[in-house]
Order: C-alpha cells, then sequence, then structure tokens
C-alpha cells in the first residue's frame, strides 16, 4: 500500500494514524497551508512511527506495510526496484573499488579512467567525471562506462572525453578500443567502428585542435600508422612512418606509452629504438614535420622503456626502465633541457617510476618504490629542482596498501597534485586508489561524513566477499579484498556500525567459514592465521587464532580448502589436498578438537582431465554430505555428490552427472544442491535440485540463465546465489528465495555475482564482486544486508531523550547535543527519501558531536541517532 498524501497525527495515537491511512484520509485541507516535513522524521530506524511524534507529516515516496504486532512501518519508495528498500544502503568507498591508470582535468572537471565499477556513492565502470563535489558515471545503465577493457589514458577536447584502452571497450551496445563521450552518447572516433585502432591505447595527449594516440598498432581508420597517429576531427593520419624496433630483432614492432607536449612539439616516448628514419632510442620529438632525436636517448636498463614525460617550461623529464639517458647515470628519471640530458640527483634506486606531474615549480613522481635520492618514500616524491623529499612527514609519508600500492597517475589540478593507483591509504587517510595532496596535507575524495565501509583491493582484481557467517550480534565477512571500510584485513567483523579486525588476520584468502558456538572456524589459501602457522584451516574463539593441528598439505598440485562445515566438535574441510594433520586424506578430512582423520579413501577421480576436488560440504544428524568434482567415493562410483555415513561412503541416486556442484544446504530432511548442471539423478533440474533421502526433483523451473555458487536455508526458505538474471519465470538478478512452492527475487538483486550467503531469520547477509543493487539505486562494494522484516514491538518506544541541534540552519557544520549513552552510537544525516548521506560515530559516554554538511544542496534534512531523530534545515 503506498501513501501519496500528507498524514496528519495531531498527537493521535499510532491506533488512529493507521485507521486513517487505511481508509485514505486526504490531504490537509486548505489552500495556503505550509509544507509539512517528510515523513523520516516521524519514524524510528525500523520504519515503525516514534510515539511521541506530533503533527502532519508529508508520506508521498514511502511504502507502508505491516509488522506481526499490527504497527504500520513506513520505507522509502524512492526510485528504486521493488523491495529495494529492504537493501541497507552505505556500503561506499572513499575512492574506487579498482585501480586508477589516468587522470586529466577539463576546466572544473576532472576525470579519471582504469579498471573500476564504483567510485564513492555511485556504480561507474572504468570511467568517471568528478565536479569538485561529488562523482557521476559517463552514461547510465548500459551505457554506464565501458566495460571490458582496461583504461589507459583519456584526453578532453572540448566537451568530448576521449578514452584509449588494452583490450576492447564495450559500452552501449559498441565496442572499440578508442571511444568518445560527448556528453551524452558514447560513440567511435570517426563514423564507424571501421575508424577505429587495431590494436591497443597506451597514450593519449591534446595539442591545438588535435588528438594524438600512442599505443600497439600498425593501422588506425585503415590508414597505416605505426604505433602513433593524429586525428584531425575528421581524418586520421600517422606521423611520418611512425616508430619501431626492427633494430632489437625481427617482429620487434614499436610501443608508444608516454606522450608530452611543449608548444606545438609533440615528445613521444615508449619501446623502440627508431622514429620515422631517424634513430631514437626510446624517446623522440615529433615537430610537426619530421622526427627528431633526442641526443643518443636512454640505455642502460633491463628494458630502457619510457613510460611517462612531463614537461616545465622548456625541461623535459622522462622516467621509465633506462639508467643511463645520453653519457649521464640517471637511474631510471632524467631531465632533457633541449640540448643535454641530465640526472636528478641518484635517481629512483631500483624502484618503478610510472606518473609524473609538474605542480608549482616542483616534478612529482610516482610509481613503486620506496626511496628516491637516497630519501625514504612511499611510492610518491617530490623533486624541488635540487632535492627529494616525501609526501608527508615520517615513515609513513606517500601511499600505501598492505599487499600492493603503485602509483598508475599523477595530475596537476589548481594547486593540488591528484593522485591515482592502487593503494588503500594516503599516509593516514582513507584512500581508495585515489587521494589528493595540496602541498603539506593529504585529502579524501570521500564526501565528508558519508560512509565509507564497502571493500577494496585485491592486487590487480576486483575485491570479492567469499564467505559470511554470524555469531550473536557480529558479522564476519572474508574473502580477497585488502580492507573492508577502516578495517584493514581479508577476514573482518561488523557490529552494525563499523568495521575491526580479527587480530592480525590472514596471509591468504579466505574460501569458506563455519561457526560452532562462539568460535568461527575458516579455511582457504593461507598459511598463518594472527601469526601463528596455520595451513589453510584455523579457528578463532573471539579473542585470538588457533591452529587445527598441522592443517591441511596439498602436495605438489596447487590447491587449497574450499568448504567447511562444523557438527558437534567435528569440523568437516573439503577442498583440493592430499593430507590433513599428517594424514592421507583425498580432498576431505574430519578435525575432532584433537586430531585429524580421513573420511575412508575419501573422493576422487576428476572428469575430462580435470582434478577431482570438494566445493562444498553440508551436515545432517550422522550423515556428512559431499559436493564437487568427483567420480569415486570410497570405493564407490558417484557422479560429483555423495554422502559420508560415519562408515562408508553412499550414492545419491545417479547424482549430478556432467556438471559441478558448488553449493549444499540441508533442510529437514531434505537436501538441496546448488551448481552447474543440467539433471539429477535423470531428472531434468537446472542448476539447483532436491534430495529428499530417495528422489530427486527440480524446484520450480530453476536457475536456467547461469550458475548456483551458494545456497543457504532459514525456516522454509531457501535463498540461492550465483550468477544468473532468471529463478523459475521470475526476473532475479543474482539472487533469490524458493519458498518451498515458489521463486521470488529480493528487490532487483545485485549487479553481479554473489559468493556468500548467512539467512538469520528473514534478514539475509549477501557477499559477492557486485557493487550495489541491480538497479544500482544502493550501494554495497562486495557484501549487503536484505531485511525486510519489521520487529515486533512489544511495548510503546520509549520517549526520546532531549537534545538539540545547533546551528540550525547550518551550511557547513552541526553539532547535535544529547544526554551521554553508555555505548557507542551511528549518528546519521538523511534525505527526504531515507538515504544515508552523512555518518559519524557518537562515542561512549559523549553528549555531543559535530557533523558535516557542507556541500550538501539545500533542502530539509533528518539528524538521527538511534530513535532520537531532529530536523535539520540546510539553506
Amino acid at each position: 500500500m503506498k501513501t501519496s498524501t500528507l498524514l496528519r497525527a495531531l498527537a493521535m495515537g499510532v491506533a488512529q494514524l493507521w485507521l486513517l491511512l487505511l481508509h485514505g484520509v486526504p490531504a490537509v485541507a486548505g489552500a495556503g497551508l505550509p509544507a509539512a516535513p517528510t515523513l523520516t522524521e516521524a519514524l524510528n530506524p525500523d520504519g515503525t512511527l516514534r510515539t511521541e511524534v506530533q503533527g502532519s507529516f508529508d508520506a508521498r515516496g514511502f511504502r507502508m506495510t505491516m509488522g506481526p504486532d499490527g504497527r504500520p512501518a513506513f520505507r522509502p519508495v524512492s526510485t528504486t526496484g521493488a523491495g529495494d528498500e529492504f537493501w541497507q544502503n552505505g556500503f561506499g568507498l572513499a575512492g574506487t573499488n579498482g585501480i586508477v591508470y589516468t587522470v586529466v582535468q577539463a576546466g572544473s572537471n576532472v576525470y579519471i579512467g582504469g579498471t573500476f565499477s564504483s567510485v564513492g556513492n555511485i556504480v561507474a565502470n572504468n570511467v568517471a567525471r568528478w565536479d569538485g563535489t561529488r562523482w557521476h558515471s559517463l552514461g547510465s545503465g548500459a551505457s554506464n562506462g565501458v566495460k571490458g577493457g582496461t583504461v589507459r589514458a583519456l584526453a578532453v577536447i572540448g566537451t568530448d572525453v576521449y578514452v584509449g584502452a588494452e583490450g576492447l571497450m564495450l559500452t552501449a551496445g559498441i565496442s572499440g578500443i578508442l571511444l568518445k563521450w560527448n556528453g551524452s552518447t558514447w560513440g567511435w572516433v570517426g563514423p564507424t567502428q571501421a575508424s577505429d585502432v587495431n590494436g591497443t591505447v597506451s597514450a593519449l595527449a591534446v595539442m591545438g585542435p588535435d588528438l594524438y594516440v600512442g599505443g600497439v598498432f600498425n593501422s588506425v581508420g585503415g590508414v597505416s600508422a605505426k604505433a602513433i597517429a593524429k586525428w584531425n576531427g575528421s581524418s586520421w593520419s600517422s606521423l611520418g612512418s611512425g616508430v619501431d624496433a626492427f633494430s632489437l630483432g625481427a617482429g620487434q614492432s614499436g610501443a608508444v606509452y608516454a606522450l608530452g607536449v611543449q608548444g606545438n612539439q609533440l615528445y613521444v616516448g615508449g619501446f623502440f629504438t627508431q622514429a620515422g628514419s631517424r634513430p631514437a632510442n626510446y624517446i623522440a620529438r615529433w615537430d610537426g614535420s619530421n622526427w627528431n632525436s633526442l641526443g643518443t636517448g636512454l640505455s642502460g636498463g633491463s628494458t630502457n622503456t619510457v613510460v611517462a614525460i612531463a614537461v616545465s617550461g622548456t625541461d623535459v623529464y622522462v622516467a621509465g626502465g633506462f639508467v643511463q639517458a645520453g653519457s649521464a647515470t640517471v637511474n631510471r628519471i632524467a631531465r632533457w633541457d633541449g640540448s643535454n640530458w641530465s640526472s636528478l640527483s641518484t635517481g629512483m634506486g631500483t624502484g618503478s617510476p610510472r606518473a609524473l606531474a609538474v605542480l608549482g615549480g616542483s616534478l612529482y613522481v610516482g610509481g613503486e618504490f620506496t626511496e628516491a635520492g637516497g630519501v625514504a618514500v612511499n611510492n610518491v616524491a617530490r623533486w624541488n629542482g635540487t632535492s627529494w623529499s616525501g609526501l608527508g612527514t615520517g615513515a609513513t609519508n606517500g601511499v600505501n596498501q598492505v599487499r600492493y600500492s603503485p602509483v598508475g597517475a599523477l595530475a596537476a589540478i589548481g594547486n593540488e597534485l591528484y593522485v591515482g593507483g592502487t593503494f588503500s591509504r594516503a599516509r593516514d587517510i582513507r584512500a581508495d586508489g585515489l587521494a589528493r595532496w595540496n602541498g603539506s596535507t593529504w585529502l579524501s575524495f570521500a564526501t565528508a561524513g558519508a560512509p565509507v565501509n564497502g571493500a577494496y583491493g585485491y592486487l590487480y582484481s576486483e575485491p570479492a566477499v567469499n564467505a559470511v557467517a554470524v555469531i550473536g550480534s557480529s558479522v564476519y565477512v572474508s574473502g580477497t579484498f585488502d580492507h573492508l571500510g577502516g578495517a584493514v584485513a581479508s577476514i573482518v567483523r561488523w557490529d552494525g556500525a563499523s568495521w575491526s579486525t580479527l587480530g592480525t588476520g590472514l596471509n591468504g584468502s579466505v574460501s569458506a567459514m563455519a561457526v560452532a558456538g562462539t568460535s568461527l572456524y575458516v579455511c582457504g589459501s593461507f598459511s598463518q592465521a594472527g601469526g601463528v602457522a596455520a595451513s589453510g584451516v584455523a579457528r578463532w574463539d573471539g579473542t585470538s587464532w588457533s591452529s587445527l593441528g598441522t592443517g591441511i598439505f596439498t602436495g605438489t598440485v596447487q590447491g587449497g580448502a574450499y568448504a567447511l562445515a562444523v557438527s558437534g566438535s567435528d569440523v568437516y574441510v573439503g577442498g583440493r589436498f592430499t593430507q590433513a594433520g599428517g594424514v592421507a586424506a583425498s580432498n576431505i578430512a574430519k578435525w575432532n578438537g584433537s586430531s585429524w582423520s580421513a573420511l575412508g579413501t575419501g573422493v576422487s577421480g576428476g572428469i575430462s582431465g580435470n582434478p577431482s576436488y570438494v566445493n562444498a560440504i553440508a551436515v545432517s544428524g550422522a550423515n556428512v554430505y559431499v559436493g564437487g568434482v568427483f567420480t569415486q567415493a570410497g570405493g564407490t562410483t558417484v557422479d560429483n555428490i555423495s554422502r559420508w555415513d560415519g562408515t562408508r561412503w553412499n550414492s545419491l541416486g545417479s547424482g549430478i552427472p556432467a556438471g559441478i556442484v558448488s553449493a549444499l544446504a540441508v533442510s529437514g530432511t531434505d537436501l538441496y544442491v546448488g551448481g552447474r548442471f543440467a539433471q539429477a539423478g535423470g531428472v531434468a533440474a537446472s542448476n539447483i535440485a532436491k534430495w529428499d533421502g530417495t528422489n530427486w526433483s527440480s524446484l520450480g523451473g530453476g536457475i536456467a540463465t547461469g550458475t548456483v555458487s551458494v545456497l543457504a536455508v532459514s525456516g522454509a526458505d531457501v535463498y540461492v546465489g550465483g550468477n544468473f538474471t532468471q529463478a523459475g519465470t521470475t526476473a532475479a538478478n543474482n539472487i533469490a528465495k524458493w519458498n518451498g512452492n515458489s521463486w521470488s527475487s529480493l528487490g532487483t538483486g545485485t549487479n553481479k555475482q554473489v559468493f556468500a550467503l548467512t539467512a538469520v531469520g528473514t534478514r539475509v547477509y549477501v557477499g559477492g564482486n557486485f557493487v550495489a543493487t541491480g538497479d544500482e539505486s544502493k550501494m554495497m562494494n562486495g557484501w549487503g544486508i536484505y531485511d525486510p522484516a519489521v520487529p515486533t514491538a512489544t511495548a510503546a518506544a520509549a520517549r526520546a531523550a532531549a537534545a538539540s541541534l545547533y546551528p540550525n540552519p547550518a551550511s557547513q557544520q552541526v553539532t547535535l547535543s544529547l544526554s551521554a549513552t553508555d555505548k557507542a552510537r551511528p549518528v546519521q544525516l538523511v534525505d527526504a527519501s531515507g538515504r544515508v548521506l552523512r555518518q559519524v560515530q557518537l562515542p561512549a559516554g559523549a553528549g555531543t558531536i559535530a557533523l558535516p554538511v557542507s556541500g550538501l544542496p539545500a533542502g530539509v534534512y533528518l539528524v538521527r541517532c538511534g530513535e532520537l531523530a531532529r530536523r535539520l534545515v540546510v539553506p
């Protein structure tokens, strides 16, 4: 039921209000009445009405549901898909969820490119625009950015944004290596795809009205051009005969990785030894008509390749893999003054510079290095003409991350240096691959006070949550990421408001988790847990880590632990391994609290040359169900699924032939099986099936459009996650629910795959590599909470404590004053549709806290802390 009129409370009880809504009482009568405040101001965090409110409230944009106790509850409809109001918002990032390779300025806008699918609190595929206050995608829906290729270069001419990539980019029904965004639509550079580059693009530069393109290619738009070409707005042309590296051996084509403009001169760097007919070692100059060398060029390194160029007046700076520039020893960075090469002190040591920019007379260098000119720095440094220095002070100057933190892009914009790459922090601030240096301080791109609780970083792949478990009020999340929120680890705990680490965490990735009482068991690919040797499996007792004997051993094969289940004091571990605690165990083993044992001779026998392994384990009484890829269980021939009864292995009918079992879940006497298959025991079953102990059956039309990765059971409901767009005949993006009779979606689902599920009542915790809901209205970045329940109230809510906001109205910052609380609480600022725009933590015992409001559009907002809510006006 939707309400579209003004609610009139006026000291009425909840029951009276409910009757007015039920019978469709119209808006408050009378012309000229002042606008009523939004209904948000009258609600508790769970959507129920606060008992002390009085007055008229605007309920437009809200959906009303009824709780088990008969109390109405209201949730914002906004523009989200039906059911998406039940997905929790607020898991955004300070920067991107991937890597930034290029940053360019165009007027008041800054564009970034790389490999990412979200930035800040929006979905943006590999390119995005910053307007100085907030982020914007380039396009929406299927036209949102570009997918597929790695964006390496950006350039702007007028209102056109040019995007160059390594690999084919896909967007809006077109594909290309070099594409153009005109402010509203995507297109090729030229009339058709035939005008595209036939290789890869690594560098773009603008000189006058012309666009210069460098990369690895031999033609563009049908015009022969070796690694460098020019677009004049209507046609392509080559720069002489381009560049090549034939002198290094037959078939060695040239490559351009860096471009720099000095007046009407174009400097070109990369992997080549000839420009036109002139010898040019890795660097050359194009004067509009002819190629020119820069002395004898660069030499002495393992590759000598130039990866970055920056121009400052008459000086040209280059960086790359070389050691010599002309006759000067330079160590990976050098200066050309128009006539001669010179070093910058002792250069970059053994590091790898990747980006250059000039700001305020100083040269800034970014890359992967720990010293510059003998000075300790972290991946970014400044050269003032005579000496090197870090950006910031102390051992944590510059940018850093747990595993790998190179800088891939630098840009001088205004009086600030924009820094992009794959780092999690800029000195002491959260950065997520993107930060600014103002000459004395590092600045984040996160909107002041906005929740920054998403997952970031894992080497060169997108972060993903692989496992979720719940113990009491704590949610444990693990996977392939470097941090979630402010917790830097690949396994973390969510207390409902913030993230925290589990000791020093693990030194690898987690595949599965299981709970026994207050103990959390984890398995995956790691060798240490909290500094304790733990091979592939470990236990967290709430305070410290411990190993399970000597863990598992994979032998000479690439393997690990993939599945975990607990029954009483027994822990079952499955995967691809040969030993557990020194005991021979083929892909599955049991830990009884003190020692390891095998389950008979385990499971074995791969399919079509692929190895055998266990993906999933489920326990029901004395029965242990095991699924994966195998054809033998003990001496029994099986198809990818089997049952261990404590003594021997048993088949489940004819099993799951010609497929893969990825997930198992037990509900009563029923076993639910998910994966990639078309049949179960001879019964047609699309990727999901049920075994009742005797027979196989399908679940409606199954998951016909993809694969199932994970299952979770709560009561009579079975939750299914994976990579699909339909469950039965119901549209469902990557997550769905089976109630025993029919399929239903969870709102618009997620925009990428689901790898982890845990259900507690009707609340579902979800992990994967998604960044948002299916319609991209809610940000999640790796994990989400779906909660359609309205809590049952057994008594009227207590009257909220006295509180005040000052100043009000406020345009920069507002202070909330209230009675001190005995525990830390989140303070949220929400808009009229219920979206959380700012969040800070009120410490235990504190009675005041400041909340930033700068950058917000003028309007009426709500500041909430628990059941307390106060109206705020931003002029």
